[in-house]
């Protein structure tokens, strides 16, 4: 009561908790043909779901398909890898809970979730890059650069898979675009790989 109704006086939390409650279990009826089932029962003070109810959450879901994927990738099952990573990705809908933005537990959820969500596109990307999927690699870059702008692997990633794909002005103007965001978030340069990987690209386009 004292989460959720943080303002109110005892009483009229007790109230507001009640109220919920009642919603919460006309709600869960609604949802089964089994009316008389009470989903939400009262034990020693303490509210509990039925051990009737079954739950299933996005979160869960996503944790245990990027967990098998990654299970897979190591034992080199890349391709089934791969398919459970996109499943993973498209049960993410944006970041969790953002309107609990500043509680301490969200934000350790939400980064956590974040960075899983990064992770996966990232490990696509790569893979659609080394078969040759250049297109599908690099609008998976460009969902991780949605995600964080920085991320100067990503940047990378882009300029080899426009140079594959013959459009080197594109390639160049990755690196441009990466070297001004660090410069403007950081007061940074792109790393030595980064920097290497565009005087090759120079180079080829002078030879």
């Amino acid at each position: 009561m004292g989460w959720l109704w943080p303002e109110s006086n005892l009483k009229k939390a007790r109230w507001s908790l009640n109220s919920a409650i009642h919603g919460l279990r006309k709600l869960l009826g609604d949802c089964s043909s089994a009316l008389s089932t009470n989903y939400v029962t009262l034990e020693d003070g303490y509210y509990h779901l039925s051990e009737a109810v079954r739950i299933w959450t996005d979160v869960d879901e996503l944790d245990e398909r990027y967990e098998k994927g990654r299970r897979l990738e190591r034992d080199g099952l890349m391709p089934a890898a791969a398919v459970e990573y996109e499943k993973a990705i498209e049960l993410y809908r944006g970041d969790y809970l953002i309107e609990d933005l500043y509680d301490d537990w969200t934000m350790v959820e939400r980064e956590r979730l974040s960075n899983a969500y990064m992770d996966m596109l990232g490990r696509l990307a790569v893979r659609h890059m080394e078969s040759g999927q250049y297109q599908e690699s690099i609008r998976g870059c460009y969902r991780v650069l949605e995600k964080d702008r920085c991320h100067e692997d990503t940047y990378r990633l882009l300029m080899r898979c426009y140079t594959r794909l013959g459009l080197r002005g594109r390639a160049l103007h990755q690196y441009r675009m990466c070297k001004q965001i660090l410069g403007q978030e950081y007061g940074t340069s792109p790393s030595l790989e980064t920097r290497s990987l565009y005087s090759s690209l120079l180079r080829d386009q002078s030879a």
